[in-house]
C-alpha cells in the first residue's frame, strides 16, 4: 500500500509539472497566434463578404456584367429621332454620353450618332422602346463578366485600408524622428495605391451599374448588294477594279497637271530665249550681210593674198 501511495503521488507531481508547462507553452503560442492571425488579416477577406461560397463559387446574385450595344434606327427626321431618343433615355434614368447630329446635303441624306447610359436592368426595355422613335435595326449586345475582376479590386482594397491604419497607428507611437519619417513615406505610397485601386473599382462598378448604347440614326435603311458569282462576278469586279484603277488615274493626272502646265511655261521662255540669242548672234556676224569683206591687198577673207588677186586684176580689166 505504501508503495502504491508512492506511486501516485509521483505520478501526480509528475503531471502538474506538465499541466503547468503545457499552460505557459499554451499562453505564449496563443500570442503567437494571436499576432499571426491579426498578420493575415490585413491582407485576407472574408469569402462571404466577396460573394465568395468555401466551394469557389460565386452566387448568382452577386455576379458583375458589363452589358455594351449597338444598334441601328431609320427614321424619317434622325435630327428629331436623336432628340426623342436623348428625352427617353434621361426619363428612365439614363444619360447621354456623346451626341452629333448632321443635315442633309449634296449626295447625303441627314444623319446622327447618339452614345447612352442606361441602367442595366433597363436595357431591354430601352432597347424596345426605340421602336416608337423609329425602325431598329441590327441590334447587338455583348456582356462580359467582370466578378473575378471585381472581387480581386475588392480584396486588395481592404488589404491596403487595413495596412494604411496600421501605419497610422505606428505613426503615434514613433519614438524617433527617423521612425516618424519612415512610417510617413510608406503611409503616403499606401494611400496613393489605395486611391487608385478605388478609382478602378468606381469606374468598374459604374460600367456594370450603367451599360452603354451607341445607336446610329439614319433616314433610310441600307441595302444590301448581292453580287453574282461565277463569270458575271468576275466581269463585275473586274470592271469595278478597272473603273478604281481610271478612277486613281485621274488623281494622279490632276495632281501632276499643274507641274506640267508650269514646266512647259518654263521650257517655251528658255526656247523664246535661246532663239532671240542665237539671231543677235547671227545679226552681228560678217558673212550675214552678203558684201565682201574689205581686205588689204595682200590678204583675202581668210588672210590668204591669193584670194584676193583676182579681183584686183578684174578691176583694172574694167577699167
Amino acid at each position: 500500500m505504501r508503495t502504491s501511495s508512492r506511486t501516485s503521488g509521483v505520478l501526480g507531481t509528475a503531471l502538474l509539472a506538465v499541466l503547468l508547462l503545457a499552460g505557459c507553452t499554451g499562453s505564449g503560442g496563443d500570442e503567437s497566434l494571436s499576432d499571426s492571425a491579426g498578420a493575415n488579416s490585413a491582407a485576407d477577406v472574408a469569402p462571404e463578404a466577396a460573394g465568395i461560397r468555401l466551394d469557389g463559387a460565386v452566387e448568382g446574385d452577386l455576379r458583375e456584367v458589363i452589358t455594351t450595344g449597338s444598334l441601328t434606327l431609320v427614321a424619317g427626321d434622325p435630327r428629331t429621332a436623336v432628340q426623342a431618343i436623348a428625352e427617353l433615355v434621361e426619363s428612365s434614368g439614363g444619360r447621354v454620353e456623346s451626341r452629333s447630329e448632321h443635315s442633309a446635303q449634296d449626295g447625303s441624306d441627314a444623319s446622327g450618332q447618339i452614345t447612352v447610359r442606361v441602367p442595366a436592368a433597363q436595357v431591354t426595355a430601352t432597347v424596345d422602346a426605340l421602336d416608337g422613335v423609329g425602325e431598329v435595326q441590327d441590334v447587338s449586345l455583348d456582356a462580359e463578366d467582370v466578378t473575378a475582376t471585381a472581387i480581386d479590386l475588392d480584396a486588395r482594397v481592404q488589404a491596403l485600408g487595413t495596412s494604411v491604419a496600421r501605419l497610422e497607428a505606428l505613426m503615434g507611437q514613433a519614438a524617433t524622428t527617423a521612425d516618424l519619417l519612415a512610417a510617413e513615406k510608406e503611409l503616403t505610397a499606401r494611400q496613393a495605391e489605395l486611391e487608385s485601386l478605388q478609382s478602378q473599382r468606381a469606374s468598374l462598378t459604374d460600367r456594370v451599374d450603367m451599360s452603354t448604347l451607341h445607336v446610329q440614326v439614319v433616314a433610310e435603311a441600307p441595302t444590301a448588294t448581292i453580287r453574282p458569282a461565277g463569270f458575271l462576278g468576275g466581269l463585275d469586279r473586274g470592271w469595278s477594279a478597272l473603273l478604281t484603277t481610271i478612277d486613281g488615274l485621274v488623281v494622279v493626272l490632276g495632281v501632276l497637271l499643274p507641274w506640267i502646265a508650269v514646266a512647259a511655261l518654263v521650257a517655251l521662255v528658255v526656247r523664246i530665249v535661246v532663239r532671240r540669242t542665237r539671231r543677235r548672234r547671227a545679226g552681228g556676224s560678217p558673212t550675214d550681210t552678203g558684201r565682201a569683206p574689205l581686205t588689204g591687198p595682200d590678204t583675202g577673207p581668210g588672210g590668204s593674198p591669193h584670194e584676193t588677186q583676182p579681183l584686183v586684176e578684174a578691176g583694172d580689166r574694167r577699167g
